[in-house]
């Protein structure tokens, strides 16, 4: 398997994880990419090491890691993971991080894709997007700040995060369990999915170069 898709399962305040939906709605496209799923329960204990688990298991190349952001605007590419949690926010299971800093290391560090590429495949795909260079603080910032630490150790050679905003499909399920932002964004799950495929087939092109070229 060359890449991992991952997504997060519900949070308190994101009752409809779309990074969910995604990787259930491509989980039956994987296999034929080169690729496998995952989604991790949102827990401060748990989730990386179950991403480390499976990543140690299946050896992926490439994993690209989804996630929900209510407040994105757009598709969110994030460009780097940031040394520092959120205090007193509780995660899935009511528990709390247990201090300000993910561990002993530098306070930024970046994903690893090819910027142009990506912003090429999202573009052919017609998927209107935007870069952050904050992830945030909570769990999906956490396990990125994680495995950019441990890639080199893992075998991971490429890995990148991307935030979701709420979809269409399910902005009704959302609005049934409060809180809500005021104001927020929606996209239909056919434009993540596209994102997502477009990710995918990127990393596929660019495996058949290498063996070319090999």
């Amino acid at each position: 398997m060359s890449v991992l898709v991952v997504g997060f399962a519900a949070f308190p305040g994101v009752a409809r994880n779309p990074s969910q939906d995604l990787v259930d709605a491509l989980r039956p496209r994987l296999a034929s990419l080169g690729a496998g799923g995952v989604v991790l329960p949102v827990s401060w204990d748990e989730t990386w090491p179950q991403l480390k688990a499976v990543i140690e298991t299946q050896r992926p190349k490439m994993v690209l890691m989804f996630g929900a952001h209510l407040r994105a605007e757009r598709f969110r590419v994030e460009l780097q993971a940031r040394n520092h949690r959120e205090l007193g926010r509780a995660d899935a299971l009511g528990a709390f991080a247990a201090g300000p800093s993910i561990g002993e290391g530098p306070q930024l560090l970046p994903c690893r894709l090819d910027w142009a590429s990506v912003a090429a495949a999202l573009r052919g795909a017609g998927v209107d997007f935007e870069w952050s260079s904050n992830a945030g603080s909570y769990l999906c910032n956490d396990t990125l700040y994680r495995l950019a630490i441990a890639a080199g150790g893992l075998g991971v050679e490429r890995f990148g995060f991307f935030h979701l905003p709420a979809t269409d499909e399910h902005v009704a399920e959302l609005l049934a369990h409060p809180p809500l932002p005021e104001v927020f964004m929606s996209l239909p799950m056919a434009r993540v999915e596209a994102a997502a495929l477009a990710l995918l087939q990127m990393e596929a092109a660019a495996g058949r170069q290498a063996e070319t070229t090999a």
